[in-house]
């Protein structure tokens, strides 16, 4: 095999493995709001998590809404069903270190915070407008 044969098989063997993983193509765009006892969780992320695909992740904004990313900011989800979890701890941004808490307390229930004990789900659809709200309730202890 010559040089330049050589070196295009391996462009092509580079470009291939490349694209294995995730198909940024088949991803959609999901977006939503989370609030607590109807007041919007102003810091945190949001989680998309399901055995058969890549997670979906979103950064919470003060205003509560998130958008999820699976590889790049913004690009979406995969379509399918999906088990959804919020990790939301207390802002500490204004504390001196001393002050700061090393596990700051939650500022959500801990049952969503778990695959194992939260309830919350969703399913993203391809051609369909993915807007997931979610409307957490109960204790902060429990």
């Amino acid at each position: 095999m010559s040089g330049s044969a050589a070196r295009r098989l391996f462009l092509v063997l580079a470009v291939l493995v490349g694209s294995i993983g995730c198909n940024s193509s088949n991803l959609v765009s999901v977006k939503g709001k989370v609030t607590y006892n109807d007041k919007p969780v102003t810091s945190g992320t949001i989680s998309f998590i399901a055995d058969d695909k890549p997670a979906a992740y979103g950064e919470l904004q003060p205003d509560g809404t998130y958008t999820l990313h699976t590889d790049k900011p913004n690009d979406g989800a995969t379509p399918g069903k999906y088990k959804v979890i919020v990790v939301a701890m207390q802002d500490q941004a204004g504390l001196l270190p001393e002050q700061r808490s090393p596990l700051p307390a939650p500022t959500v229930p801990i049952k969503y915070t778990s695959l194992v004990t939260t309830d919350l789900t969703a399913e993203v659809e391809k051609g369909k407008d993915n807007m997931f709200d979610f409307k957490l309730t109960g204790s902060l202890g429990k």
